[in-house]
């Protein structure tokens, strides 16, 4: 991202200015209250907020102006903040769910075969250790691991360059947030590069490699290892002195 704008959005303030890289392989932590605009940052790269100056590219493709489904075909990919509300549609089977993520770069002419998808969704959530009975069970049955095992299933697919984690561990157990750490480490030891934003800041500094802050829709500090919880603690509240 280099000085992107935005109008102010419907999930929180502007962005002003963002300027930021995510390298392959690298885990960037987004810190700050919430509310300061770390969802305009995620609605703007994915294509549903207003970007009015600035550039987005994602693997050296600028997306600036392009739809979701291009951002996908040059390797986004979002967990979302509210699994059960963009994640999921929680009244439609697993395999909807799953193969959601293929039909957006679909021509619009195209055949789809819903045995096909089927067998690709019960093979991919059976690698990603989904408990369920049925890939045509409702979404709604599952716990929120699962669940969020079928979105991860979904969304860290080998053609991932760049992976939104928004959240991705919030509501969940100590077993099913081990899972998402274990599969955003795999993801970072692939090439992939990842944004996580969280308002636990232990996991943050857990998981990775840079930590910026959001403050009022603006980077306002970066921290590299060792972090410094009363520094980034003061830059999240505006105490940068």
């Amino acid at each position: 991202m280099r000085a992107v704008s935005t109008r102010r959005d419907t999930e929180g303030p502007a962005l002003d200015g963002i300027s930021l890289d995510i390298r392959p392989g690298e885990i960037i932590g987004v810190a700050g209250v919430e509310g300061n605009g770390q969802r305009t940052l995620v609605r703007a790269i994915s294509a549903l907020a207003d970007v009015v100056s600035g550039e987005i590219s994602i693997d050296r493709t600028d997306v600036t102006r392009a739809p979701l489904a291009a951002r996908r075909a040059a390797g986004l990919r979002v967990i979302p903040f509210e699994r059960n509300v963009e994640g999921l549609s929680l009244t439609s089977s697993l395999w909807e769910n799953w193969a959601a993520r293929g039909l957006l770069q679909r021509p619009l002419l195209s055949t789809i075969s819903p045995s096909a998808l089927r067998k690709q969704c019960d093979t991919a959530l059976k690698q990603w250790d989904v408990r369920y009975s049925d890939v045509g069970q409702r979404a709604g049955s599952l716990s929120g691991g699962n669940a969020q095992k079928v979105i991860l299933s979904r969304e860290m697919d080998e053609n991932a360059r760049l992976v939104l984690a928004a959240q991705p561990t919030r509501g969940l157990d100590i077993g099913a947030t081990s899972f998402v750490w274990e599969s955003m480490l795999d993801a970072r030891a692939r090439g992939c590069g990842l944004l996580f934003i969280s308002s636990d800041l232990d996991e943050i500094f857990d998981i990775s490699d840079r930590v910026v802050v959001m403050l009022s829709g603006r980077i306002v500090a970066e921290f590299r290892p060792p972090y410094d919880i009363t520094a980034v603690g003061a830059a999240m509240t505006g105490v940068l002195g």
